[in-house]
């Protein structure tokens, strides 16, 4: 039997090489590096996974979401780059896209438009190129007290008449019930129209951002750019904040959630997520003493309050691991409800 022929490049090594090494360990470690390099390739240009850190598109995508991004949606760019090679398709009013978010938008230390850990944006299209925006905050009363929508107008190019995207207020039955955002739970669900479907979003106290979109007159999309809101409407930084996004920095569209996690992180000391949703942060049942500690310890709330015996002060810095390990995995909950969905 002959035997296989070992990798051309391993018989150019030195003879002592060889013999330490083995033909076949390099060959499948060349192998494997191949497999990865595709990967990456395929991730960088066709299909992102993307993990959502905040709560500006709740109820859309909540906190602890895990979505595939199609990246080929709208172009087809160069693997491990995000230059355009073809342009095939632009997003549409009401599209979930991910994007590079402009320079304004970074608030946090450390965040960057590029490098290898380069900070992404999701947020919804609400805009297109010649589109004049108009918001107007429509006051409502629910439960006793005001609360405003901020109801989006929209003019095409080309027309003189704005067009609305037509709201109504829903039950938000369960929806409301995992999320890992208190604040969130505060406000009001309603269900808003865009162009062939519909979508959740969160509306509260009228909050106007300086934006000339407020006015009367709104405001008009320059070509080549979009608007982008998030659908949890009072606690979304987005185009009402730092202006509209280039074409070009529009990456692709989120397709589907394929995991979830609720870590609990901001929400640990609620005893039920349905009692914190039913009855409000200030009604609902909390943890307390030692309980409150298992829960709670490795979270700014729980560091925030008072403590009234020295074992809460006996607190080592062991960083993230040890959190993970011994306070989010024991409370986290898989939102096996969610596994599967497809964005609109």
């Amino acid at each position: 039997m002959n035997k296989p022929k070992g990798s051309t490049f391993v018989k150019h090594l030195p003879s002592w090489v060889q013999t330490i090494i083995g033909e076949e360990s390099v060959d499948s470690t060349f192998s494997f590096l191949f497999i990865v390099l595709l990967v990456l390739a395929f991730k960088s240009s066709v299909l992102d996974a993307n993990n959502i850190p905040s709560g500006s598109m709740i109820p859309t995508l909540k906190i602890g979401d895990f979505l595939f991004v199609n990246k080929m949606r709208y172009s087809l760019r160069v693997p491990f780059t995000e230059k355009e090679l073809l342009r095939y398709d632009d997003p549409k009013r009401g599209d979930i896209v991910t994007f590079v978010p402009p320079a304004g938008a970074l608030r946090e230390p450390g965040e960057s438009r590029e490098g290898w850990f380069p900070k992404r944006f999701v947020k919804r299209v609400i805009g297109i190129p010649g589109d004049r925006i108009r918001i107007t905050p429509k006051p409502l009363i629910r439960d006793g007290k005001q609360i405003y929508y901020g109801a989006i107008e929209y003019m095409e190019k080309g027309s003189q008449e704005f067009q609305p995207y037509e709201f109504q207020e829903v039950d938000p039955g369960s929806l409301l019930y995992d999320l890992d955002d208190p604040g969130a739970v505060e406000n009001y669900v309603f269900q808003e129209k865009k162009p062939g479907f519909g979508h959740y979003v969160i509306e509260g106290p009228h909050i106007e951002k300086g934006t000339d979109c407020y006015k009367p007159t709104g405001c008009l999309i320059p070509e080549n750019y979009y608007m982008m809101q998030g659908d949890n409407r009072p606690n979304s930084f987005d185009s009402r904040d730092w202006g509209f996004v280039p074409r070009e920095d529009v990456l692709g569209k989120a397709l589907m959630i394929y995991f979830s996690i609720n870590w609990k992180d901001h929400v640990c000391q609620y005893k039920s997520g349905k009692d914190l949703a039913d009855l409000g942060q200030s009604d609902a049942p909390r943890y307390e003493g030692d309980e409150l500690e298992s829960k709670c310890k490795d979270t700014g709330y729980y560091n925030s309050i008072p403590k009234m015996h020295s074992s809460y002060l006996d607190r080592d810095q062991m960083g993230w691991l040890k959190s993970t390990i011994f306070y989010r995995i024991p409370r986290m909950e898989i939102r096996w409800s969610r596994i599967g969905t497809i964005l609109e």
